[in-house]
This record gives structure tokens, sequence and C-alpha cells, in this order.
């Protein structure tokens, strides 16, 4: 885990107050100056193009090669196999997530029984390789991925660089075992909608595998928004999505869905659900 040290207090120099309510209003103006000196750190236009290059632009296994930006188009259909566990419970749990990730991107998530352009399988981690092969094939990075990973995630792209299928296998009996079973659920829908890499760069978020962050904080909600914002659109090369970018974080700016990440990353979540 990765310790996150605040920035320090403004230090002042030594002044003599002439009694103690001076000084409580010197302290009350620090605290009240700390939360926004640390959003600052996020924040910034620097900062958030960058955290969109490394979650957005990169892959997880090293699939880096002439890639361009990638994002649905199509109205996304959602299919859960529910094979294993609590099967109410982790139907409830999806639902809630795809809604709460649907009202971000401004993309329709739509729960189905057939034609899905998602498949979600709640399977045991000892069906994880078969259900793989089925569904994502045999390359090396599916094999890494069940080597090293949790759960799994991946999606495939047509030729004008939009999203077309994607494929999420979470093993319930591990992920409950490892007490990250809603973490699974969080970050793998979120990563396929077009957020594939994880980064240590990146903090506040779900993408950094060292933060303690089980559901989207701000700094993800900014992404996805950028992800999703008319600025940009699929196919973009690295230099395009990169001029394209302060174009659409100044209309995020314009709305307050930087300023307001924190509290509009809440609205329908499955962390307000849970009641965490």
């Amino acid at each position: 885990m990765i310790s996150f040290r605040r920035p320090p207090l403004p230090r002042t120099r030594s002044v003599m107050f002439k009694g103690w309510l001076t000084g409580v209003w010197i302290m009350m103006a620090q605290l009240l100056a700390l939360p926004l000196t640390a959003a600052e750190r996020w924040q910034s236009d620097a900062y958030l193009i960058d955290s969109f290059f490394e979650v957005v632009m990169k892959r997880e296994y090293g699939e880096e090669q002439n890639v361009r930006f990638a994002r649905w188009q199509q109205p996304i259909r959602l299919k859960l196999i529910n094979e294993f566990g609590d099967k109410p419970l982790q139907t409830e749990v999806v639902k809630i997530q795809s809604q709460h990730l649907a009202g971000i991107i401004g993309r329709p998530i739509t729960l189905v029984n057939d034609k899905p352009n998602i498949t979600l399988i709640m399977t045991e981690r000892a069906r994880m390789a078969s259900w793989a092969k089925r569904t994502m094939g045999q390359g090396a990075a599916i094999t890494t991925a069940l080597k090293e990973g949790l759960c799994m995630a991946n999606f495939a792209i047509n030729a004008r660089y939009e999203i077309a299928r994607a494929t999420i296998i979470i093993p319930v009996d591990y992920s409950r075992a490892k007490g990250r079973f809603l973490d699974c659920v969080v970050e793998e829908l979120t990563q396929v909608m077009g957020l594939p890499n994880d980064s240590d760069k990146v903090f506040p978020s779900i993408f950094n595998d060292n933060s303690i962050d089980s559901f989207p904080t701000g700094l993800d909600y900014v992404l996805l928004k950028l992800a999703y914002h008319p600025a940009l659109h699929a196919g973009m090369t690295t230099d395009e999505v990169r001029t394209a970018l302060p174009i659409a974080l100044k209309a995020l700016r314009a709305n307050g869905d930087i300023a307001e990440a924190n509290q509009r990353v809440q609205n329908g979540s499955l962390r307000r659900w849970a009641g965490l």
C-alpha cells in the first residue's frame, strides 16, 4: 500500500498574537485551505492529462504499439452469466455499477439475456482458464492475466477503433476470500469502458493497485467524463488526443465536473448503495 501524505500546512513567521481568538482564526484558515491544496494535486490540467494517457492510452500487458483512442459508440448490452455465488446479490451489484457508469459516460447500458456486447461471467477460480479460452482466446496477455490477476477483462475494437465487445471474468470464491469482490466488479466494468491500464502514477484512483480505493474516485469520474467528451472520438492518435484534451477539460471545468467531482461521483454509486 502506498502512503499518501497531505501537503504541509502553510508556514508562518513567528508573531505575537493578541488573544487566543486570533490564533483560532489562523488555525481555521489553515484547515480550510488544506482540502483545496490537496484537491489541486490531481485537479490540475497537467495531472489530468498525464493520468488520461496513463490509464486510457496505455495497455496493461504491454500491447502499446500504435495505440489509438478507443471507446464505445453503440449502446452497451451487458449479459451476466451468474453460475456461482449469491446470484441475486451479484445481479444487484452489477446492475447498480453498470447504471452508475452509464450515468457518468452518457451511454445507455442495458442488462440483456441475448445479443450482448459485454459478457460478465461470475464463476469459480477453477473455471477461469476454461472461460478465458472460450471467450478471450489464448494469447500471451491472457496467460499473464490468469497467472497474475485476481479477476480479468478485455475488449475488442472494430476497424473504426470503437469498442465492439468485451468480456469480464470474476472468480467469486477467490475474490471474496481476498475481500476484493466489489473491487473486481467496479474496476473491471470501468476498465472495459475504455480505460484499460493500471498505473501507480495515478492517485487517488481505482486504477492504482497500491491505492486503498475500492470505488471510483473524483479523479476516475473526470477520466471517464474526458473519455466520452464530444471533443474526443474513437480512432484518435496520441497527438490528436493531446490536442483535444484541453478543450474537453475547459468544458468540464465550466460545468463544475472537476471542482465537484468528489461529490458527483457518488450519485447512484455502488458505494452509496453499500452504505460505505
